[in-house]
């Protein structure tokens, strides 16, 4: 993966909290497994696309 600026990893945190919201007012929450995935790709450890995988995957929709 390439460099992850600091602006880019709060601009990850902000969108991954704007969406736990998101799911939270709507009555639903992520699981722990998603949270921690969300969290890897705040930290830059993993990108959106890689992030995208991961859920569906879980969720069988590969």
């Amino acid at each position: 993966m390439s460099h992850v600026t600091q602006s880019d990893l709060s601009r990850r945190d902000r969108a991954i909290m704007d969406a736990r919201r998101s799911s939270e007012l709507e009555g639903s929450q992520s699981t722990e497994a998603t949270r921690q995935d969300q969290d890897e790709y705040v930290r830059g450890a993993i990108d959106l696309p890689q992030l995208g995988q991961r859920v569906r995957a879980r969720y069988g929709l590969v």
